[in-house]
């Protein structure tokens, strides 16, 4: 393991560089999705902005790997599905809208009273976007999303049977101060399509490699998934970089290798 860390320590320092700038980014797109250890459930994660995409490869799935790798103090927007560790990281969340009008679809397909949830669930979101193609003032997104949030009440106060429908409503409900932060902070994007994107290629991965066999595997794999993704993203040419990371390597390895010359005074 050590041998491989020192292998990968300029792969390695850039994957650092690239977990401090999202660290300090506004807005983060976060999602993650299973992954195989030793054949032991383990998670891969992927935290994303607009020119860096970041994967972690970790044994938990809960609210501490955000704040390992955003950091405790992080300030951004966090993109998200309504996953429980989110709300456990940060109050400032955007729930994405692409989840939860699947879901409604899907409800109303097996529940009637589902139909016109998901008709006035669809109806507000295309009206919220088509609003949002104006250049609003920070005072008129702030009303928007003020007739907004009633509207999203008024669907959750709905009389409804129990099951699936009843069961949308309540996590339409609990996630009521995150379905809306997009429209007061024109930054924030009410889908997490970004952070789906970038967990397709190691969804493709994992098919073929069935499941990763050590702590070594894990390293290598978030790593190298990191770098090709953020050098796509800023249109560099990833074999030439990765000719560039092996080249750092190796002079790191030499350096390291030279002994210290002590002068003969």
């Amino acid at each position: 393991m050590a041998r491989d860390r020192a292998r990968w320590r300029a792969g390695r320092c850039e994957y650092n560089q690239i977990r401090r700038q999202i660290q300090q980014a506004d807005v983060v797109h976060v999602d993650e999705t299973g992954i195989k250890r030793d054949g032991e459930q383990a998670w891969i994660w992927t935290f994303t902005t607009e020119s860096h995409t970041l994967y972690a490869v970790r044994e938990s799935r809960g609210s501490d790997v955000p704040a390992e790798v955003l950091g405790e103090d992080f300030a951004g927007t966090v993109i998200c599905d309504g996953w429980t560790a989110y709300p456990a990281f940060s109050d400032n969340l955007q729930r994405c809208w692409a989840h939860i009008l699947r879901e409604a679809e899907d409800v109303a397909e097996k529940q009637p009273e589902g139909k016109p949830i998901y008709d006035s669930l669809k109806q507000l979101y295309v009206a919220l976007q088509t609003r949002l193609e104006s250049d609003l003032t920070i005072r008129e997104r702030a009303e928007l999303q003020r007739v907004a949030r009633r509207e999203v009440e008024s669907l959750i106060e709905r009389s409804v049977p129990d099951g699936p429908v009843a069961t949308l409503l309540g996590k339409i409900e609990g996630g009521l101060d995150h379905w809306l932060t997009f429209v007061g902070e024109p930054a924030v994007s009410p889908t997490n399509n970004a952070a789906e994107n970038a967990l397709r290629e190691p969804v493709v991965l994992r098919k073929l490699i069935g499941t990763l066999r050590n702590d070594r595997g894990m390293f290598v794999h978030e790593t190298l998934l990191s770098l090709l993704a953020t050098w796509r993203q800023q249109g560099r040419n990833p074999y030439d970089e990765l000719k560039r990371v092996s080249r750092d390597n190796e002079m790191i390895s030499r350096t390291q290798a030279v002994p210290a010359v002590e002068s003969s005074g």
